[in-house]
């Protein structure tokens, strides 16, 4: 398996949009991907920060998946009247190695 993370800085209304950005758009077009096995998307308000974390079952998964996701997130932004979503600070990819998910 193989884990994304994506980390975000922000605040104050910035933090917002990434959080309705979040939950509009990426969770329904990422939802449901052959291949992912989970995703969690959390922030820390408190200190300006969210992550973007994704488990997928190999790295052709998401290879195959992301592609569909980042075109359904597009048009949607653009149906909306809304520029392009900003990109991460930082992202990283691991090999998952152990987990107590069966």
């Amino acid at each position: 398996m193989i884990m994304t993370v994506a980390t975000f800085d922000e605040s104050g209304e910035t933090l917002d949009e990434g959080l309705r950005h979040v939950t509009e758009e990426v969770v329904p077009a990422i939802q449901g991907a052959p291949g992912l096995v989970a995703g969690y998307w959390v922030a820390d308000r408190e200190h300006g920060r969210r992550l973007s974390v994704m488990v997928w079952e190999n790295a052709e998964a998401i290879s195959a998946a992301m592609p569909g996701a980042a075109a359904k997130i597009t048009a949607q932004r653009e149906a909306a009247g809304r520029g392009p979503q900003r990109s991460p600070d930082s992202t990283a990819r691991y090999e998952v190695i152990a987990s107590t998910k069966s």
